[in-house]
């Protein structure tokens, strides 16, 4: 495993995330929906099953958060576990309707997400 900065690979998921919440916005508006504030999509995000599964990859990046503040610094072993744990919410599991079945479908349509996951797998050699 690279030895690649956790804050780097954090900000790479954020990143990430950003892509996939506007992707997924643009799904469900070309559906006929109509989102009319920031806070409607805020509210979508947060309790509409469409876009559950992205509360995943917002609840990783939370979690990394925590634990690069935690006294004393974080371990190595946590850090591995951290990117561990990246890696298989990424790509670690056929079963659809998975964060990683849905995630490889966005990277086929969204050459953006596409790029954004050729740099984070840097971080998973």
């Amino acid at each position: 495993m690279n030895d690649h900065p956790l804050p780097a690979l954090r900000n790479q998921l954020l990143s990430l995330h950003k892509l996939l919440m506007n992707s997924e916005r643009s799904a469900y508006e070309k559906e006929g929906n109509v989102i009319e504030s920031p806070m409607q999509f805020l509210q979508l995000l947060m309790e509409h099953e469409r876009f559950a599964w992205l509360r995943q990859l917002s609840q990783l990046v939370v979690m990394m958060d925590e634990a690069m503040e935690e006294k004393p610094p974080i371990t190595k072993e946590r850090k591995d576990a951290l990117v561990g744990e990246a890696r298989h919410l990424l790509m670690g599991s056929e079963e659809p309707g998975s964060f990683a079945v849905r995630y490889a479908k966005a990277r086929e349509c969204e050459s953006a997400v596409a790029a954004a996951h050729a740099e984070i797998s840097k971080n998973f050699e």
